[in-house]
């Protein structure tokens, strides 16, 4: 890990177009990893390797709580990272090509026998993509925070990378279901567009899409914001007691929470509800372009007012808003197929709370730099990281448990009445009570953009005055109490 320079660059400037504009291609690359398990590895277990789906579910919950446990690990590792290319880029770049390659192990089943073995492959192959993708793309979350201190400039670059999200979902959400009929081997495969030769070259396509564009914003963006000498000797246990003790992380934290946890149950469940509750998988294509185009629109033009509006106001209009549409869903979806497009392009453009969230964790992470000194990018991300994770997890087992529960059988032609009922409870009415229940972290968020604007400028002018002092060789404690001292002049001053 670097050290704060002895002339710091203003951290709280604009980053430059060509950065902003790298910094969404890795996520343009994540969502040909993360969307494509979270929508069909539940499928390819139950409906390919024929892993029953309560033990898939077992599966997805076990791989998610390891790999949850190791994210404040891993978190505190990369903030702490000596390297030329700084904390967390290294990781970005190294990590991306291992990451591409436990994709393709995960969608690949060389046992064609007894569950058992199946089951303990699937378990280990996902624990694997699991821990490559923390790797990977907790390391590339958390540079938003160490781009710039400026709040304005960090909902940009989240905003740039929800664009760069949407443009990829949009892209497999057409393509997939296309490509698994296409590539499909066996005439039994072609009745239901699901076939093991399929899943595996579709997978080797997304994870080769994958690997150049974690590469391009590896490369191409820069970190700006370092850890002082005193903050890099803060050991782990204190700071996952800052962490879990920064109030304002954890309204992030359980609003995605709650909020993800029906969603990802939802898309996992999406397969199933357009194969079995409309009656023809390549409806995929359509129901999710919908809610894509919705997303897409919503996420380009709506972001932006949380300068204006705040951001737990946007958030909160978010979460009701989707809610409300996904209970329409649940009673109207399934009468007529305009309806649920219509409902799946509104559901989408509800769907603009994300890189409002995202850009609230560097937000958090200054607050609780500046009220206690402490700060811990890495660490911070990976809870919120930790968040989704666990979300995923408990949503897409809960799916499973419940389509398990009302009878659902991957290796039947035709699913019971129960079953349908049980997909349609799935992948509709839980994320809409999910949803609601995410407006209630948010009454507890207090970093207003005006809070957020005087915070940054006394960090700036405590960096700087640290940086300066430690420059002129005095001791790192008199330095500390320069930076105080200058923090005060500035604020009596008016500068701050």
């Amino acid at each position: 890990m670097t050290t704060q320079s002895a002339a710091p660059a203003k951290t709280g400037a604009q980053v430059p177009l060509k950065e902003k504009i790298s910094y969404g291609f890795a996520e343009f690359g994540s969502q040909f990893i993360w969307t494509t398990v979270g929508s069909y590895l539940m499928t390819f277990y139950t409906d390919v390797a024929l892993i029953p789906a309560a033990v898939a579910g077992n599966i997805l919950l076990l791989a998610r709580v390891l790999d949850g446990i190791q994210d404040l690990g891993f978190g505190y590792i990369a903030e702490r990272t000596k390297s030329r290319w700084g904390r967390f880029r290294p990781y970005v770049i190294f990590g991306a090509p291992l990451l591409s390659i436990s994709m393709i192990l995960a969608f690949w089943m060389p046992f064609h026998g007894g569950s058992i073995s199946k089951a303990v492959w699937a378990a280990i192959t996902y624990v694997l993509l699991c821990f490559l993708y923390t790797v990977a793309n907790m390391s590339y979350g958390s540079l938003a925070g160490v781009m710039t201190t400026d709040s304005g400039e960090r909902v940009t670059l989240n905003w740039i990378r929800n664009i760069g999200s949407q443009a990829a979902q949009l892209i497999m959400n057409v393509a997939t279901p296309f490509l698994l009929l296409a590539l499909v081997a066996s005439e039994a495969g072609k009745e239901r567009g699901l076939d093991s030769r399929s899943y595996f070259l579709t997978m080797l396509i997304y994870a080769l899409i994958a690997l150049p564009s974690f590469l391009i914003t590896g490369i191409n963006v820069r970190e700006r914001i370092t850890m002082t000498p005193e903050q890099q000797k803060v050991p782990f246990s204190r700071t996952v007691k800052a962490v879990l003790g920064n109030g304002q992380l954890m309204v992030v934290f359980f609003t995605l929470l709650l909020m993800l946890f029906g969603l990802f149950g939802r898309i996992g469940v999406m397969f199933y509800y357009c194969s079995w509750i409309l009656g023809n998988s390549l409806l995929m294509a359509g129901v999710m372009s919908s809610f894509q185009v919705g997303s897409i629109i919503g996420g380009i033009l709506l972001p932006p007012f949380a300068l204006k509006l705040g951001k737990r106001n946007m958030m909160m209009i978010s979460v009701l808003s989707g809610g409300i549409t996904l209970l329409l869903i649940f009673f109207f979806g399934q009468t007529n197929l305009t309806v649920l497009l219509v409902l799946q392009f509104l559901y989408g453009l509800s769907g603009f709370a994300s890189p409002i969230a995202l850009s609230m964790v560097p937000d958090a992470v200054d607050y609780y730099e500046h009220k206690t000194g402490i700060r811990a990018d890495g660490t911070s991300y990976a809870t919120v990281s930790l968040s989704t994770k666990f979300a995923n997890a408990i949503g897409g087992a809960a799916a499973l448990y419940i389509m398990g529960w009302f009878g659902y059988d991957g290796a039947l032609k035709v699913q019971s009445a129960s079953a349908l009922t049980g997909i349609n409870i799935a992948a509709n009415l839980v994320p809409a009570i999910m949803a609601f229940l995410a407006f209630i972290p948010l009454l507890f968020w207090k970093l207003d953009t005006k809070t957020m604007a005087k915070i940054s400028a006394e960090l700036e002018v405590k960096r700087a005055a640290r940086a300066e002092a430690l420059a002129e060789g005095v001791s790192r404690e008199e330095a500390e109490r320069l930076a105080e001292a200058a923090e005060r002049a500035a604020e009596e001053r008016g500068e701050i």
